[in-house]
């Protein structure tokens, strides 16, 4: 059974606005991160996406041909899953829509053999795969930086109990924590 794994990067105040990324992510640069972030995704086997994380990635990653950051060619290879109702192509090598019925699918997916499934991003997929108990661990990259406004990793509907498995404090300031729901 694949184990499902949300991997986020944020500001200190929950913001995962990729719009705002300049002032929350980016000053925060470390070969530590970026080795960790590679890490994490040569570590699936399978990549999972909401429709709006999947728009923002296609373009940029489909065109490099080099493996950049060390994980362009494992990001263009690796079997993708997009979540959307309005998506009608999905034109990155290996990628499949999940239009309806997303959370028996989703939970199919994860019966089958194989490595992780990873999501990164896609905040309204994550929410709806905490809400439905999918989840197997939660992997937040916290970023010592107050946003105040932006797009929240949680949208208030969700609750759950989880268990700190790990902490780890990264170069710039960045801390890794690593949950399991309880």
């Amino acid at each position: 059974m694949k184990k499902l794994i949300i991997t986020e990067w944020m500001s200190l105040d929950g913001v995962v606005d990729a719009a705002s990324m300049q002032q929350w992510f980016n000053p925060y640069h470390s070969d530590e991160r970026a080795k960790y972030i590679q890490d994490t995704i040569h570590g699936c086997d399978t990549m999972l996406y909401g429709r709006v994380t999947y728009e923002m990635l296609y373009p940029y990653w489909s065109a490099l041909k080099n493996n950049e950051m060390g994980v362009a060619e494992k990001l263009n290879t690796v079997e993708k899953y997009v979540v959307s109702t309005s998506l009608k192509d999905a034109a990155w090598q290996n990628t499949t829509i999940i239009s309806k019925d997303v959370i028996p699918a989703i939970q199919s997916l994860k019966e089958q053999p194989g490595g992780n499934i990873l999501v990164q991003g896609s905040v309204t997929l994550t929410n709806a795969l905490l809400k439905a108990g999918l989840v197997d661990e939660l992997k937040l990259l916290v970023h010592p930086y107050i946003a105040g406004n932006g797009k929240k990793l949680f949208d208030g509907e969700v609750t759950s109990a989880l268990q700190l498995v790990n902490s780890r404090q990264l170069e710039q300031g960045v801390t890794l924590l690593q949950y399991k729901p309880v």
